[in-house]
């Protein structure tokens, strides 16, 4: 059994020996210690005076061996007689010209000093040792300039380690101390050996070198080591709620071997806990690659100097790997990281954290994260790989190399590409992976890999590298293939197959065009359908389809669905554009879409797409759309177009059938959302016509917009956003794009035919104006049966002759407006009906107001909010309605400051602006006639009724001409200067 021992001189022997506690010469009492310096001092070991750094008190806990000092006492020697030896110290100290030797049975041996006093340790000299030296002192440890450590494998730690637990093997260092280890000097392990500096601080600023061995600095309160034969296996480190810092400032060497940096804290410590200013090498020796780790757990590493992991010169092997991890990194702009090989593979340099920025240039460095400079610059050297493990890698700088190495994105939720990468070098490889949706690239960035030999893959997916023509055309051999389209492709105008062109083929597989562009193609194929592929039900991404040109042919028979990019979709199409000029030219029976023709199925999704081009119809066409032909039960969401739609020949759609549309023709239940569509649209004959949609049957539209110019003649149904909207809800939409007509049916600011269609949340600002129109609108040409809550237009509205015209609607068939306001100025020709907010209502109306100026000719029906409010199927009232603008009646017409002419129900409503018309009219107030059929209860009418004497009107502060009922109404203002009726052959009452 291990017993205390004590350092006690032997004469016979003439050295210093251990021997027990107990022994009288290590007694309690002074004169014993006196004894004993008298005596090393006659022997000339030490000096009196203290000046002598040597460890002092040494106090042998367990094991066996000796100690020695000599050399006038710059010396001293612990000869160990066991594998393991446990001394504690008073002190451990070596000063400059100084040496402390252990000599030990083998290189596994240990030898482990505690120091008991309260002062650090300061060793400014030699530490020898054949063996592995533990030094433990809680105050701190410091290797001064000048120190020269060589040892088998050296651990300093502030941390304690128990005599039973190093006896047993457990090496787990555990304490409270806050103090720091230091290295200023140069500290050598043996080849094979290692060095670890634990404590809560550790910093280098010195050399500290252990080739094919291990150096490790580790921050931390607790930790365990793991030693075989061999040296140091592992080292683990506890979490801790203290500041802990591992810093190099000088150079680590672990040739062949591993360098590492490590400390652990709780992510709610925010301090940098890992940094890396200096020098760290761990290059391949003897064919063995080196590997560097810098990992702070959940703390912040900060990333400097020079980390080379290389294989070069006469070195063989591969390259070995850098790691760095933490919470959070950040990459200095010139940090160094070379893992090249000049006889065998390129090794890699790995960066994890919870998330990864790129940041572009110079500029300001995100919180977590890497200059795409650096990148950049250390691809020559290096594979890369950015891995977050919580959140996004968001790429926001250009990275380009020109090796062969490779750059890999992963991410655990989404890869956010938002600038440009480029691998221009034989061999250049790009990898991204994801956990979450994806990766996105940001419009108008490229991926280049343009190199011979090129590689793509995506979660463990190999993509082939697509690069000419010939390649892209060889699709066709494998449409259930993965593609990748490498860089530009220019087809020089030569005539260009479908892919995917044959009967009843369709490509399933994956191309991904990586923001690249194809241009100058001459897309044919006399076929079902036509496009730079045919016929789509797999993924079509991120690519761009310029100046090129897809024409039908005469040649097919049936029926074709023709689109640039897509003739016919059922799968997913994805970030893609085309400004291509597409043209039915000689297809029969057709569908035609700017990017594709028919989207059908409930898989079938366009998103994120574009189309800046032109689409011509022919007289076949059944329907034509600047994005998307039809759109049958599919998705189109968050695209826009810019295009020219024209459909001057096409064939005559009835009612219920195709649409010309600046986004979709024909969206038949389908779903548009987060879409918007500029440009222009041109019809020239009887069609449904609408800036975004030309025909929406049971489909929904949200939050869409469109500026689009449109223009229709002969019967259409036009409108600034749809057309014909049948059964199909419009949410949160407008339109600004200014509408005309030529005898249109219908024609609306937002919807020229609202068939049961419901609207919520919508707005037209654009001019309507058609004087050949039976109806206008400045939001809804004909609204029949259906439902609009909270709407406003604010376009003016033109109509001619026998037309009905209104600043929100032109005529209104049983159907229900409520929360709607109206403040374009409205006009209509002779015979007309205009309202300054309906032409003509046989539906509900509530909560409502007109602010526009109504202009009226002769022989119409005018109102400030209202033209005629009509009984048809007893459905015409107005509720809480409010008009403020004047109002201008012909000839011969009737004309109120709310009503021309009412013959239904009027209810708490209020008209202020000014009445005035022609000869021989009527002038109310509030309304210019109420017929028998009309009541008008509990309203107000102030504005002033400007009558011409000579001119036989007949005009009232309320009614022109009552023949119905009026109840609890007032004549105010202006308007109380008159009678409150022309003539009256109704009843009366003030309640």
């Amino acid at each position: 059994m291990n017993k205390t021992y004590s350092l006690l001189w032997n004469p016979l022997q003439q050295c210093w020996q251990v021997g027990s506690e107990l022994k009288r010469a290590r007694g309690k009492a002074g004169s014993g210690r006196r004894w004993q310096g008298r005596l090393l001092a006659a022997l000339g070991l030490i000096a009196l005076a203290p000046a002598h750094a040597l460890p002092q008190n040494g106090s042998v806990v367990s094991g066996n061996g000796n100690i020695l000092v000599f050399d006038n006492g710059k010396q001293l020697s612990i000869n160990q007689g066991s594998d393991k030896l446990a001394i504690n110290w008073d002190r451990f100290d070596i000063a400059a010209g100084e040496k402390v030797r252990f000599n030990q049975p083998g290189s596994q041996s240990i030898a482990l000093n505690r120091v008991l006093g309260n002062n650090g340790s300061s060793i400014l000299g030699q530490l020898e040792a054949n063996g592995r030296v533990f030094l433990i002192n809680p105050n701190g440890v410091v290797f001064g300039k000048g120190a020269q450590v060589n040892v088998g494998g050296l651990v300093a730690s502030t941390q304690n380690l128990s005599d039973a637990d190093f006896q047993a093997g457990n090496y787990r260092f555990a304490g409270t101390s806050a103090s720091k280890i230091e290295n200023e000097g140069n500290l050598v392990a043996k080849d094979g050996g290692f060095v670890a500096l634990l404590a809560a601080k550790v910093e280098n600023k010195g050399t500290i070198q252990a080739q094919q061995g291990k150096v490790a600095l580790a921050g931390g309160r607790a930790f365990t080591l793991q030693l075989d034969n061999d040296g140091l296996l592992n080292l683990q480190v506890d979490p801790t709620e203290i500041n802990t810092q591992v810093l190099n400032r000088g150079l680590l060497r672990a040739d062949g071997g591993e360098v590492l940096l490590t400390a652990r804290v709780a992510e709610s410590v925010l301090s940098t806990a890992v940094n890396n200013l200096g020098v760290i090498e761990a290059r391949a020796l003897n064919n063995r690659s080196g590997k560097i780790v810098l990992d702070a757990g959940d703390g912040r590493v900060e990333v400097a100097g020079r980390l080379d992991a290389s294989a070069q010169g006469a070195s063989r092997g591969d390259g070995g790997q850098v790691e760095v991890k933490g919470g959070k990194v950040n990459v200095a702009l010139a940090t160094a990281v070379n893992t090249a090989a000049s006889n065998g593979r390129t090794g890699s340099w790995k960066i994890s954290a919870n998330q990864l920025d790129v940041s572009p240039g110079a500029s300001q460095p995100s919180d977590s994260g890497v200059f795409a400079d650096t990148l950049s610059r250390n691809l020559a050297n290096t594979h890369i790989e950015l891995a977050s493990r919580k959140g996004d890698i968001v790429v926001n700088g250009p990275v380009n190399w020109s090796s062969g190495n490779a750059l890999t994105l992963s991410a655990s939720n989404n890869v956010q590409l938002n600038g440009n990468l480029s691998a221009t070098g034989a061999g250049g490889a790009l990898a991204l992976n994801y956990g979450g949706d994806g990766y996105f690239l940001k419009s108008g960035v490229k991926v280049t890999l343009s190199g011979k030999g090129a590689q793509f893959s995506s979660n463990g997916n190999q993509y082939s590298v697509i690069q000419d023509v010939a390649q892209l055309q060889a699709i066709n051999g494998n449409l259930n293939g993965l593609y990748v389209l490498g860089n530009a492709i220019d087809g020089y105008n030569r005539a260009f197959s479908s892919i995917a062109g044959g009967g009843n083929a369709s490509f399933s597989g994956m191309f991904d065009g990586l923001g690249n562009d194809i241009s100058r193609l001459s897309i044919q194929f006399a076929g079902p359908a036509l496009g730079l592929f045919a016929a789509n039900s797999g993924v079509i991404g991120n690519v761009n389809l310029l100046s090129s040109r897809v024409n039908g042919s005469s040649s097919y028979m049936g029926s074709v669905e023709v689109g640039s990019l897509v003739g016919r979709n059922t799968g997913l199409i994805h970030n893609a554009s085309s400004n291509a000029v597409v043209d039915a030219s000689g297809s029969r029976m057709n569908s035609i879409g700017g990017l594709v023709g028919v989207n059908a199925g409930s898989d079938a999704v366009v998103r994120d797409s574009t189309f800046n081009g032109t689409v011509y119809s022919n007289r076949y066409t059944q329907a034509i759309g600047g994005l998307v032909g039809e759109n049958v039960r599919g998705t189109v969401q968050n695209s826009q177009t810019n295009a020219r739609v024209y459909a001057s020949s096409m064939a005559r759609n009835e009612i219920g059938s195709g649409g010309v549309g600046g986004l979709v023709g024909l969206n038949n239940n389908g779903s548009l959302v987060d879409v918007s569509a500029a440009g222009s649209v041109d019809a020239r004959v009887g069609l449904n016509v609408g800036g975004l949609v030309g025909y929406s049957k049971g489909g929904s539209i949200d939050n869409a917009k469109s500026s689009a110019s449109v223009y229709a003649s002969n019967d259409s149904r036009i409108g600034g956003l749809v057309g014909y909207n049948e059964g199909g809800s419009i949410n949160g939409s407008s339109a600004s794009g200014v509408v005309k007509g030529a005898y249109s049916a219908a024609i609306g600011g937002l919807v020229g035919l609202n068939q049961d269609g419901s609207m919520f949340n919508v707005n037209a600002s654009g001019q309507v104006y058609d004087t050949g129109s039976a109806s206008l609108g400045g939001l809804i040409g004909t609204n029949n049966g259906g439902k609009v809550v909270t709407a406003a237009a604010q376009g003016m509205v033109t109509g001619g002759a026998n037309s009905r015209v209104g600043g929100l609607i032109g005529s209104n068939n049983t159907g229900d407006i409520s929360f709607a306001r109206a403040s374009g100025k409205v006009s209509g020709g002779s015979n007309s009906l205009v309202g300054g907010l309906v032409g003509y209502n046989g539906g509900n109306l509530r909560s409502t107001d007109a602010s526009g100026e109504v202009i009226g000719g002769d022989t119409s029906r005018v109102g400030g909010l209202v033209g005629v409010n009509s009984n048809s199927n007893e459905a015409g009232s107005i509720q809480i309605g409010n008009a403020t603008g004047n109002v201008r009646g012909g000839s011969r017409s009737l004309v109120g400051g709310l009503v021309g002419m009412n013959e239904s129900e009027i209810d708490n409503s209020v008209a202020s602006g000014m009445v005035s018309g022609g000869s021989d009219s009527m002038l109310g107030g509030l309304v210019g006639m109420n017929q028998r059929s009309g009541t008008v209860n509990y309203s107000t009418a102030s504005g002033k009724i400007s009558w011409v004497n000579g001119w036989r009107q007949v005009y009232g502060g309320l009614v022109g001409w009552n023949y119905g009922e009026m109840r609890g109404n007032l004549a105010m203002g202006n308007a109380a200067l008159v009678p409150s009726y022309g003539r009256n052959e109704g009843v009366i009452s003030a309640y």
